[in-house]
């Protein structure tokens, strides 16, 4: 039996005019909303097509015979250019050839999702729990911590961050090196991941502020306050559950945001460096052999296109799912 009558109307469907309702949860409304999205759901499936080939991108390569640092030079003419047409595609090398090189494109670019990815979502979480934490603290506690926190904002505001990324990522590099901490690719990516995070958080920590401010004038928060209630319990119980739908929506929107920056750093030479390959170093040694070879750079182009347009799509699904004012 249920143990109150809020847990009967939950548990029973409720009947209005001698129609039967069903409740549902805010969990079952949203998911409803997404499910009626034209292209939220097929968004969702290309974008999980994308990352779990990223991955599993060593046992995809491996199951087809293939690795992406090999050397094909079967597949290259005198000239170092794939042979056959669209740049050497065929059924054992389902994008071609690098021309040059004679590496398998496919494995590249899986290889090359991976890390984009994976700089993508560490970068995403860790934005989202640095502006988490400190968006609450200026919002709730405000006084000296808010203006502390403001000023601080507004300086790393202040900073041109995309050129402050390229002055210093070589320095960065080589100091992570003399530490031992990493070397080499690893070293890069660190350092990308720490500038993304560095200059990523301020932006959602003024969003949750915002509405953390205007939570601590809610009725239940305020309700909470007069029984008694420790701030940890406030913020914890009371704050988070309305703020995590912002979070998801900002992870799902910047997800695509950082993986595309991170395209950029490495085709401007900034990020990871050969032999390893991202979507960026692949363009940037596209653009040599576009006249010869146009395939080598239509390919990675409207692969790192697609997935960037899923996520954005899944994004703006995700956040009219989460909406309570669609409805």
């Amino acid at each position: 039996m249920p143990k109150s009558v809020k847990d009967a109307a939950l548990i029973e469907p409720a009947k209005i005019e001698g129609e039967e309702v069903t409740l549902r949860t805010p969990k079952q409304i949203a998911l409803a909303r997404f499910k009626r999205n034209k292209v939220g759901p097929y968004s969702l499936y290309v974008s999980l097509f994308f990352i779990l080939a990223a991955f599993f991108a060593p046992v995809i390569t491996h199951l087809w015979g293939l690795s992406s640092t090999d050397i094909y030079t079967d597949g290259l003419d005198e000239f170092a250019l794939p042979t056959g047409g669209f740049g050497g595609i065929s059924w054992q090398h389902p994008f071609g050839l690098e021309p040059g090189a004679g590496r398998d494109v496919f494995s590249m670019l899986l290889y090359g999702s991976r890390i984009s990815f994976t700089v993508a979502l560490v970068t995403s979480v860790a934005s989202i729990g640095i502006g988490m934490i400190v968006g609450i603290a200026g919002g709730f506690f405000r006084g000296r911590i808010d203006a502390l926190i403001g000023r601080y904002s507004d300086f790393l505001f202040a900073f041109p961050s995309f050129f402050m990324i390229i002055a210093l990522s070589y320095p960065m590099v080589d100091r992570v090196e003399k530490t031992g901490i990493a070397r080499g690719n690893n070293a890069r990516l660190l350092v990308l991941i720490i500038f993304f995070v560095f200059f990523g958080w301020p932006g959602f920590a003024r969003l949750i502020r915002a509405q953390s401010m205007s939570l601590r004038e809610r009725d239940f928060i305020m309700a909470a306050q007069a029984q008694g209630a420790s701030n940890w319990r406030i913020i914890t119980k009371e704050m988070l559950p309305n703020l995590w739908p912002t979070a998801i929506v900002f992870l799902s929107l910047s997800l695509p945001g950082y993986l595309s920056a991170e395209a950029v750093f490495s085709f401007l030479g900034v990020g990871i460096q050969p032999p390893a390959s991202t979507f960026g170093l692949v363009l940037s040694d596209a653009v040599k052999y576009w006249k010869v070879d146009p395939s080598y750079l239509f390919i990675p182009s409207a692969m790192l296109i697609i997935i960037v347009l899923a996520l954005n799509l899944l994004g703006d699904a995700v956040r009219d799912a989460l909406d309570t004012k669609s409805e």
